[in-house]
């Protein structure tokens, strides 16, 4: 029987092609650029990448052309009653998490909200698991994941751009957490990273 491994970590890879949609300038595309070379490199050779640890045939993801539209600015508020919630898991098993807070913004004329998760024994990880109306058409079925750095500030940046795949995205052994009922955003993101094919 194979072995599950939880993954939490940042996953991203290589766009080739960019545009001027949404007005993006050219030092905002240079920086999606440099995000996903650097996610690209890492799948590629680091040690702990998933297709290296399982002597897989690394093959380049594709991505949703970058758009600074998808770059917003949050409300960020924080939940104080300690709430715990239980998230299932790619191979159907539970795990609890904490309720940290609430990032509210607005993004093609209507209001949403993403709930920001703390795996408990973590320390100060976060999981933000979204799903959206692209999940399973252009991106992949079990949802995506952001990295938000969450500081003092009541306000936090939110870019889909940088939204990556986890890694039972490509290889079916890993375990992952999959996204709490709140996050399912009833639009289509059509930013970050595509479904993983590998022809």
């Amino acid at each position: 029987m194979k072995k599950a491994v939880l993954i939490l970590i940042p996953i991203a890879l290589l766009v080739f092609v960019f545009t001027q949609s949404g007005g993006s300038s050219d030092e905002y595309l240079e920086e999606i650029e440099k995000f996903r070379n650097d996610r690209h490199d890492f799948f590629k050779n680091s040690e702990a990448s998933p297709f290296v640890q399982k002597n897989i045939k690394y093959v380049p993801a594709t991505f949703f052309p970058a758009n600074s539209d998808y770059k917003v600015r949050a409300k960020l508020e924080r939940l104080t009653t300690r709430e715990t919630v239980s998230i299932t898991n790619s191979d159907g098993s539970q795990a609890k998490y904490l309720k940290f807070a609430r990032a509210n913004f607005s993004l093609q004329n209507s209001e949403h909200s993403l709930l920001i998760l703390k795996p408990l024994g973590f320390g100060n990880q976060y999981l933000t698991a979204f799903l959206d109306e692209t999940s399973a058409i252009s991106s992949y079925g079990g949802g995506r994941y952001l990295d938000l750095e969450v500081g003092k500030s009541n306000h936090i940046e939110i870019d889909f751009n940088k939204a990556y795949n986890p890694y039972c995205a490509y290889v079916e052994d890993y375990l992952c957490p999959l996204p709490p009922r709140e996050n399912y955003l009833n639009i289509a993101i059509e930013a970050g990273e595509k479904d993983y094919k590998t022809e």
